[in-house]
């Protein structure tokens, strides 16, 4: 959270993504941050243990919630 947050403090468009375990985590430390609005991507939980099938599952969850956030941010 704080390397995206510092990336878009430097005017470069970042994502985040976060599992569900880590939500409030992720959003008390962009609150902290300064950034309490601050729109991260959110996977299901865990990732390291995961099958290929799964993993790329998870991706396109990312991706499709990344290219809004991002999309947004440049709006």
């Amino acid at each position: 959270m704080h390397d995206g947050i510092s990336f878009e403090q430097r005017e470069k468009p970042a994502l985040v993504i976060c599992t569900h375990p880590f939500e409030a985590t992720g959003r008390n430390i962009a609150r902290i941050l300064g950034a309490p609005e601050y729109a991260f991507a959110m996977v299901e939980h865990p990732i390291g243990s995961r099958t290929v099938e799964e993993l790329k599952a998870r991706a396109k969850d990312a991706y499709e919630q990344g290219l809004s956030i991002l999309q947004e941010k440049a709006s």
